[in-house]
């Protein structure tokens, strides 16, 4: 199944053209994503726990890398709000309303990569939203094209192996420290 994106601005705006995911990674366009931390275990201390997922092997980009809880592109005719929810679902089994998740901030982000010998571009502008349900891994239903396995791990042990440039890790430090930035707001 082919899937097509709209091409935005970078404040996250359509702009009028849509392009197959392909051509989009190809050719670089900017287009839609939005990012969903799943948190449990706050401490009074403000220590929490971080759902992780670990992408399978044979993905098309970052394969076998830790990254976000839950993930992906807006298509053609969704909204950052609506890719979130249904990308709760699909990925991790979640069923949540809108109203269950927390706006934390808007990011650009993106580079060039090569995977398998292919050049990627991924240019996104991210919504990025937290979702604070008291869930365990044994609950969880993710979907496994897409996710070799779900770890929770220490929110400030996160942020040390992505500083320490650990290669098992695929997450922006930028997004992961306005995250906890963020997060100490709301929690």
């Amino acid at each position: 199944m082919t899937e097509y994106f709209e091409l935005l601005d970078e404040d996250g705006h359509r702009i009028g053209r849509v392009k197959e995911r392909e051509a989009v990674h190809r050719d670089g366009d900017l287009h839609g994503g939005s990012h969903i931390w799943v948190i449990r275990d706050v401490k009074p201390d403000g220590h929490f726990q971080v759902l992780l997922q670990r992408r399978r092997y044979d993905k098309d980009s970052f394969p076998g890398c830790l990254d976000v809880s839950s993930a992906g592109h807006m298509t053609a005719g969704e909204t950052f709000l609506s890719t979130a929810v249904r990308e709760l679902e699909e990925e991790l089994g979640i069923r949540v309303s809108e109203d269950k998740l927390v706006f934390l901030f808007k990011q650009l982000v993106g580079g060039e990569f090569e995977f398998y010998g292919q050049p990627f571009k991924n240019y996104e502008v991210n919504f990025v939203y937290l979702l604070k349900p008291e869930v365990s891994l044994e609950t969880l239903n993710y979907q496994r094209e897409e996710i070799e396995e779900l770890v929770w791990m220490d929110s400030e042990k996160i942020m040390a192996e992505i500083r320490g440039g650990n290669p098992e890790f695929c997450i922006w430090e930028e997004e992961y420290g306005r995250f906890l930035e963020e997060v100490s707001k709301v929690i």
